[in-house]
């Protein structure tokens, strides 16, 4: 046989022992490369999982905290009433009030009164617009002048009341104001008592039993007189 044939045909042979070893290579390195390819994207996946999870957490982590802020803004809360409700069972409470004397009376009545437990010290009130009444200029001076005047001491239950007016005057006159604001300060045990701020509306009385009661209301003072008159004719006549 010709040596140049074989030596040709040798050397095709290496060539596609070659050629077939380097594409069974390139193959290996290709699905290599896609399996390193698929492991960092399965890496990345995880690490995106767990950045998901981790922001969870946070949100989870945050949640707690506002449960807790409010749970303590409850209990703060629940402690400053019961603080209050406690400072105010042992205050003194002091109101005003313009009402009838007596179930009955035409007389209106400017009444400070302590329905506290305790004693109030240095008691203030302020009336706007000024009180104002049909029984002339130094009445109802003196009624202003006593009403902001500074009350040492209101023991509990004690009442103090000043004439203001007569039911039927007062109402008659359309150009007395009807409706007050009053404002309250006074002293505690426990040092100045909160301010107490209200509206006192008289027209409400207009038409209320102040006027349609009074005959009979008369009646009983008289009654009640008719019967102390008996009694001090009885005791002296012993």
């Amino acid at each position: 046989m010709d040596a140049l044939p074989v030596a040709a045909l040798a050397v095709s042979t290496l060539g596609l022992v070659i050629s077939g070893g380097a594409a069974t290579f390139a193959r290996q390195q290709a699905r290599s490369g896609r399996e390193q390819a698929k492991a960092a994207s399965d890496q990345a996946k995880a690490a995106s999982d767990q950045v998901v999870a981790a922001q969870q957490q946070v949100v989870a982590a945050q949640q707690q905290v506002s449960a807790a802020n409010q749970q303590i803004d409850v209990a703060r809360q629940q402690l400053a009433a019961a603080e209050r409700a406690q400072r105010e069972a042992t205050e003194p409470y002091v109101v005003v009030d313009i009402r009838a004397r007596v179930p009955g009376s035409q007389l209106l009545w400017f009444v400070v009164e302590n329905i506290g437990p305790t004693l109030a010290k240095d008691v203030r009130i302020a009336v706007s617009p000024p009180l104002a009444t049909s029984r002339g200029d130094e009445a109802t001076a003196k009624l202003n002048a006593a009403a902001s005047r500074v009350i040492p001491v209101i023991p509990p239950g004690r009442m103090l009341g000043y004439t203001m007016d007569v039911g039927s005057g007062f109402f008659a006159d359309p150009q007395l104001p009807r409706v007050y604001t009053v404002t309250v300060d006074a002293t505690g045990p426990r040092g100045p008592v909160e301010t107490l701020t209200y509206v006192i509306d008289l027209n409400v009385l207009a038409d209320s039993a102040l006027n349609a009661d009074s005959i009979e209301w008369s009646t009983k003072r008289i009654a009640d007189e008719l019967k102390k008159m008996r009694e001090f004719q009885t005791k002296n006549r012993h």
